[in-house]
């Protein structure tokens, strides 16, 4: 690999598996790419052909080791975003060139795939959400409403998408970075913030579970006190899932915050009850807390 080699972010990732005619075929991928987005800008400034190598390193990060997927990936936005002719890319094979027109038939968000099978659906998920992941990491560049659309888009349809490929790294990225481009997002961070005390092994789940149902939520204010809520019996169901230690949390949390005032003998409601729980009875006051949340937004 040369010093200045523009495919070098690409093969840095790949490895050696990328070598000989697959290896050519790659970087011809990347020169017809830069030939036809030559003139193209990103709205960051940066030349349009650094999107589709980013997408393509995406891919090689997260393990992928096709070379028609990385060709795509170089390629994916030729046939619908420059004059080029669909006859000009037959020299990738006709596997290349299926991947390219599932990608644009999911144009739509809406046309995401079911839990579908074949390896060609899964190859063009695949390939799409490399595609979401980068258009997010750029976002900042983009109108604050086409970022809270792609947002929400994110959230309700490519996040459970990269469940569904088995590309979890990506989806969690998904998730942290639509939360972070939607209008009012505190409660989404405090929300994320809390469930740290969760054990690993069923944070996803209860994250998943909880950013969907404050993203339902219209409301500025209701979605602080559903978040309010959530933390608030957070510690308790982390003890229940066998996580922390109330009380040591408690203490610690006291000691940072320094001295206030008393709240008399009882102390907080919700927090009272849930840490007299344990286990299933435990999750069960969890939720019939956020019940209670909800009420009270109905009667608001």
């Amino acid at each position: 690999m040369n010093r200045g080699d523009p495919l070098g972010p690409l093969l840095r990732a790949t490895g050696e598996w990328l070598d000989g005619e697959r290896l050519r075929l790659v970087r011809r991928a990347y020169e017809v790419a830069a030939h036809w987005h030559d003139g193209q800008r990103r709205h960051s400034g940066d030349p349009y052909v650094t999107h589709p190598l980013a997408v393509a390193v995406i891919l090689a990060e997260q393990g992928v080791r096709d070379h028609e997927i990385l060709c795509a990936a170089l390629l994916h936005d030729v046939l619908d975003d420059t004059a080029c002719p669909e006859a000009e890319l037959a020299e990738f094979g006709e596997d290349v060139m299926a991947l390219l027109r599932g990608l644009s038939a999911l144009d739509d968000p809406r046309g995401l795939p079911p839990d579908r099978r074949d390896l060609a659906d899964e190859r063009v998920l695949a390939l799409k959400l490399a595609d979401r992941l980068h258009n997010l990491r750029t976002a900042r560049f983009l109108p604050k409403a086409k970022r809270a659309r792609k947002a929400r888009e994110t959230l309700e349809l490519y996040v459970p998408a990269a469940g569904r490929a088995g590309l979890e790294r990506v989806g969690e990225e998904l998730r942290r970075l639509a939360t972070a481009n939607l209008p009012g997002n505190g409660p989404y961070r405090l929300v994320r913030a809390g469930a740290v005390l969760l054990p690993p092994h069923a944070r996803a789940r209860y994250l998943e579970e909880w950013l969907a149902e404050l993203h339902t939520i219209p409301g500025r204010r209701e979605r602080n006190r559903f978040a309010a809520g959530l933390l608030l019996g957070m510690p308790s169901l982390a003890a229940a899932l066998g996580r922390w230690d109330v009380a040591r949390w408690a203490r610690a949390l006291r000691a940072r915050r320094g001295p206030r005032a008393p709240r008399g003998p009882r102390g907080p409601r919700g927090l009272r009850e849930l840490r007299a729980l344990r286990g299933p009875r435990a999750l069960g006051a969890l939720r019939a807390l956020r019940g209670r949340i909800g009420a009270g937004r109905r009667r608001r």
